[in-house]
């Protein structure tokens, strides 16, 4: 024999109601945080320890926004002689020198040389996932 159950009405509460139950947090998006444009948005892997001074480690992801102008001291993405290379922006009066953690990695560029800056550098995602959490569903986070 089955029991068929009543289901109660629910009842307001009254008085004060649980704040828990009332409180609503809005959802967490980071790329509404990261991205400004997200057309002109791009990210990128250091592929070198360049600029280990300035925090970027090799397989950092790099947030680059290309409608941003460099100002001094900025972190850039350029373009010059076939590579792309990532360096401090440092513009002096006939030249352009263009830093990183030595001299030797440092790239002058005189008035008569072509360059082209890709972007400037808005932030870095550091990957802290260990290689044995790298399999499965996770070989693809922050695969460095």
């Amino acid at each position: 024999m089955l029991r068929l159950r009543k289901h109660r009405a629910k009842r307001d509460v009254l008085g004060f109601r649980l704040p828990m139950l009332t409180h609503e947090e809005p959802e967490l998006d980071i790329s509404e945080i990261i991205v400004m444009d997200p057309d002109n948005t791009f990210y990128m892997k250091m592929g070198s320890s360049a600029m280990t001074d300035y925090h970027i480690l090799p397989n950092h992801i790099l947030v680059i926004d290309r409608t941003l102008q460099p100002v001094t001291g900025s972190i850039v993405v350029f373009y010059h002689e076939g590579d792309f290379y990532t360096r401090e922006y440092c513009p002096q009066a006939k030249r352009l020198v263009l830093k990183a953690n030595t001299p030797a990695e440092t790239i002058t560029i005189e008035n008569s040389e072509s360059w082209t800056c890709w972007g400037v550098v808005m932030l870095t995602l550091n990957p802290v996932l260990q290689p044995q959490h790298q399999t499965g569903r996770y070989s693809r986070v922050c695969a460095c």
